[in-house]
């Protein structure tokens, strides 16, 4: 923070975002034996030794966390692109033809989810009636068809932005930047590979498993991306939703070719993947890049109060956790509120959220969007920005 010269407001909204949530508050102590909370620290370290420049530091850091938490090879992947991608008036001039280019690719995405779709129907069914909650909402699916795709279509209106003026550089592919992640990347793989084959019985998931466990996430329940990132973050996703324009337009005109990387690979999970956990590592890079976006935006000292006791209320985190496990529904008709014994780990967040659950957030989610949306507004110079 006193590198990147936040003042206090930014920094108190800050520290909310990053570790007042249900994620670090609740979730790393119900569910110790996870890795997540590596993850999430290993992001912070990896952001910060890349703020000072540390190319050494930052590699190590990187090389032990790919071990530890696998999908910290993304960061890798970043690295590895931005070495040889760049962003100036040579590149593509997307803005002249931004319309020809959003349209095209969103015609693109609508194409390959309507082909993927009716090459796996039966799948699809066949999936949904082993899980409840899918074919307690197979009659959403619709609706939740064309949810996805008005985030999709928006997501890639930012998405291009942040691409106009894309450069390849050829010197960049002699780089240490693409040399040294790459081997690192290399060595993951075939380390991974040998455990994989040597030490584990269970067939590991293949691209096309991976590709379909995807959409069928996607296509469970309607905003259910949302409501899992809503539940690990809190207002975070209010707030990055609500300044969308202000954090892809700071994003576009001062991050470098690796942060938008990052920036373009966490809005795509963002919306397709209800695997919150998946992309810890990420949280810490998106959340500066958001709060840079943010530095002149002024937040009164009641607003950053309520943005802290929401979250702090949303983490749950003085629920008991040495009690019998049950849904959460049941629960309430059994037992006082404030003795909340509804642990069940699978309840809460997840592709796995019951639909009771996911319909309760949901609604939560719209309430505090549409409250929050107005408290802001009322602030003339965030409703300027």
């Amino acid at each position: 923070m006193k590198i990147k010269g936040y003042s206090k407001n930014i920094t108190i909204l800050g520290f909310c975002f990053l570790f007042v949530n249900f994620f670090v508050l609740k979730l790393s102590n119900y569910y110790p034996i996870l890795m997540d909370l590596f993850g999430f620290t290993s992001g912070i370290i990896l952001y910060y030794y890349y703020t000072i420049k540390n190319r050494t530091a930052f590699l190590l850091i990187l090389m032990i966390s790919m071990f530890v938490f696998p999908t910290t090879f993304l960061i890798a992947v970043s690295l590895i692109a931005s070495s040889f991608i760049s962003f100036n008036e040579k590149g593509l001039a997307i803005e002249k033809n931004f319309n020809k280019y959003v349209y095209l690719v969103f015609a693109l995405c609508i194409v390959f989810e309507l082909l993927y779709l009716y090459s796996n129907y039966n799948l699809f069914i066949a999936a949904a009636k082993k899980d409840y909650t899918v074919q307690s909402a197979l009659f959403l699916i619709p609706v939740t068809f064309i949810l996805l795709n008005s985030f999709i279509f928006f997501t890639i209106r930012y998405i291009l932005n942040l691409l106009n003026g894309l450069n390849i550089n050829r010197k960049g592919f002699f780089s240490p930047y693409l040399i040294f992640p790459s081997v690192i990347l290399v060595l993951f793989f075939v380390v991974s590979k040998f455990i994989t084959v040597n030490f584990k019985d269970p067939h590991t998931l293949s691209s096309g498993e991976f590709l379909f466990n995807l959409m069928f996430q996607a296509f469970s329940f309607p905003l259910k991306f949302i409501i899992t990132h809503f539940i690990y973050y809190g207002l975070f996703v209010v707030f990055i939703i609500y300044y969308r324009k202000l954090f892809f337009s700071y994003a576009a005109k001062n991050s470098d070719s690796f942060l938008k990387t990052i920036t373009i690979l966490f809005s795509v999970f963002f919306i397709l993947g209800t695997e919150t956990r998946q992309f810890l590592q990420f949280f810490p890079f998106i959340v500066f890049i958001f709060l840079d976006s943010l530095k002149k935006v002024d937040f009164s000292r009641y607003q950053l109060a309520g943005i802290f006791v929401f979250q702090l209320i949303w983490s749950r985190f003085w629920y008991k956790i040495n009690v019998p496990e049950g849904f959460l529904d049941k629960a309430l008709s059994e037992r006082n509120f404030f003795g909340f014994p509804a642990q069940k780990y699978f309840q809460f967040q997840g592709p796995w959220l019951s639909t009771n659950n996911s319909m309760i957030y949901g609604v939560i989610f719209i309430l505090t969007f549409i409250t929050v949306s107005l408290i802001l507004k009322k602030n003339s110079f965030n409703n300027k920005v």
